[in-house]
C-alpha cells in the first residue's frame, strides 16, 4: 500500500524547494514583487487602513534551511502579508444573524472546511471589525489554541460558504492572508507542509497551549516569481488529484477484500465452498456422539 499522506508531503516539499516545476528565466524575479508588497503596506499604513508593526530582524544566512533557485526570495511570512497575522475576537453568539463565526471545529482534520459547524455572531459589536477581518477566498486558517487541534492548517474557499454570509474568525483561529502577489494556495501549501512544526510551537501548559501570532510571523517562506507560483499550484493540484485517485483505489481494494472474505465465509457455512463427498459420515452421527459424550461427562 502506498503511503498517500507521505506522498502529499513530498509533493509539497518539492514545491517549496523549487523542484516541482522548471524555472523560467523570463519570469519577473520575486524580489520585485516583494518590493511591491512593501510599498503597498506602507501606503495602507499611511492611509491608516492597517497598523504599522514592529519590524522583525532580517533573515541571517545561518537561518536559511535550504537553497532556493535564482529569482526566488526568502522572506518572513509577515512581510508577504497585508493583513495583520493575528487571532480573531472572542464572539458572542446568537440563534440567528447574517454573520458566521469561524471556530476551530470548522477546520476539520480530514474533510477540510465545514462551515455548517459554525454558529451565528451576535452583530451588536460588528462595527468593531475592520474590512480586513472578514474572511476571504483563499485565506489559510491555523488552529491556535488548545490541544489536539493546535497547529492544524486549512484553506477557506468561497464554495465552503454556500449561504454567502459574512464570516469572522474567533479567538482560537489565526488567519493568514498573503498579498495579491502571493498565490493563496502556495501560501497554504507552505504552511500545510509545516503543520507538524506548527503543532510543536505551542507555548504554555498542556491544556492551555497557544500558538502565538509572533511565532507565525517569524516563519521564513521561500517566495518564487509569481508566474512560477501559478505553475507550482497547478502542478500540486494535478498531482494531488492523482494521489486522491490512488487513495480511492486503495480504499476500494480494502473494501473489496473485506467483501470477499465475508463472501467466502458465507459460502463456507452454506456448504457451497467445497464439493460434498457422499462417502463422508453424515453429521447426524457426529452430533449423536457429541450428545453421548456430554451425557457421560
Amino acid at each position: 500500500m502506498i503511503d498517500t499522506k507521505a506522498l502529499r508531503q513530498k509533493i509539497l516539499d518539492l514545491a517549496i524547494r523549487g523542484k516541482l516545476v522548471e524555472q523560467d528565466p523570463n519570469d519577473e524575479p520575486a524580489s520585485l514583487l516583494i518590493a511591491r508588497i512593501k510599498a503597498e503596506k506602507e501606503q495602507l499604513i499611511k492611509e491608516k487602513k492597517i497598523k504599522k508593526e514592529k519590524p522583525l530582524p532580517p533573515i541571517k544566512a545561518d537561518e536559511i534551511p535550504f537553497q532556493i533557485p535564482n529569482g526566488w526570495e526568502w522572506v518572513r511570512l509577515v512581510d508577504g502579508c497585508l493583513k495583520e497575522i493575528k487571532r480573531g475576537k472572542s464572539p458572542k453568539y446568537i440563534d440567528k444573524s447574517e454573520t458566521l463565526v469561524f471556530a476551530q471545529k470548522c477546520n476539520t482534520k480530514y474533510d477540510g472546511i465545514h462551515m455548517e459547524l459554525a454558529l451565528f455572531l451576535d452583530e451588536i459589536n460588528l462595527g468593531k471589525y475592520s474590512e480586513f477581518e472578514f474572511m476571504q477566498n483563499g485565506d489559510t486558517v491555523i488552529n491556535s489554541t488548545g490541544t489536539g487541534t493546535l497547529g492544524r492548517v486549512g484553506i477557506f474557499f468561497e464554495e465552503d460558504n454556500p449561504r454567502g454570509l459574512k464570516i469572522v474568525p474567533d479567538s482560537h483561529v489565526t488567519v493568514i492572508r498573503g498579498a495579491k502577489e502571493l498565490e493563496p494556495y502556495y501560501v497554504y501549501s507552505f504552511l500545510k507542509l509545516n503543520q507538524s512544526r506548527l503543532e510543536k510551537m505551542g507555548e504554555g501548559t498542556t491544556n492551555q497551549k497557544e500558538l502565538k501570532p509572533i511565532s507565525i510571523k517569524q516563519l521564513m517562506i521561500p517566495v518564487p516569481p509569481y508566474e512560477e507560483q501559478k505553475r507550482i499550484v497547478a502542478k500540486i493540484e494535478e498531482l494531488f488529484a492523482q494521489v486522491d485517485a490512488i487513495e480511492k483505489a486503495q480504499n476500494d481494494l480494502v473494501e473489496l477484500k473485506k467483501i470477499a472474505k465475508q463472501k467466502v465465509l458465507d459460502l463456507a457455512i452454506r456448504g457451497k465452498l467445497v464439493e460434498q463427498d457422499p462417502n463422508n459420515e453424515p453429521a447426524s452421527l457426529l452430533i449423536a456422539r457429541i450428545k453421548a459424550e456430554k451425557e457421560q461427562l
